[in-house]
């Protein structure tokens, strides 16, 4: 398994978490395994999260349904629009080479 930063952008009609605290607190609560942080816009969200999977190809997938399935265990519909993703490694050793 690698790891993977993955950014997951979600179309959420009709909720903004950033004015409730309550859904907030249950997306969250579902996503704390992953160390997500989330920027919050009304209708969408992007969540920054950490996932270990075995490649590149695995993030979208993985990290969209656990996103998805924490707002629908939340009690909230989602669409996934889009997923980033870096290896962390690759980045840190990248990030070294330009310093």
């Amino acid at each position: 398994m690698q790891e993977y930063q993955a950014i997951v952008r979600v179309r959420h009609e009709g909720l903004d978490l950033a004015v409730s605290d309550e859904a907030l607190d249950a997306v969250t609560g579902e996503l704390v395994d992953y160390g997500a942080t989330a920027q919050l816009w009304p209708d969408v969200s992007e969540w920054t999260m950490t996932v270990r999977v075995p490649s590149l190809w695995d993030v979208a997938a993985y990290a969209g349904r656990a996103v998805r399935t924490a707002y629908f265990n939340a009690g909230h519909g989602v669409n996934v629009v889009r997923v980033d993703a870096w290896n962390v490694a690759e980045w840190e050793q990248a990030k070294g080479l330009s310093d």
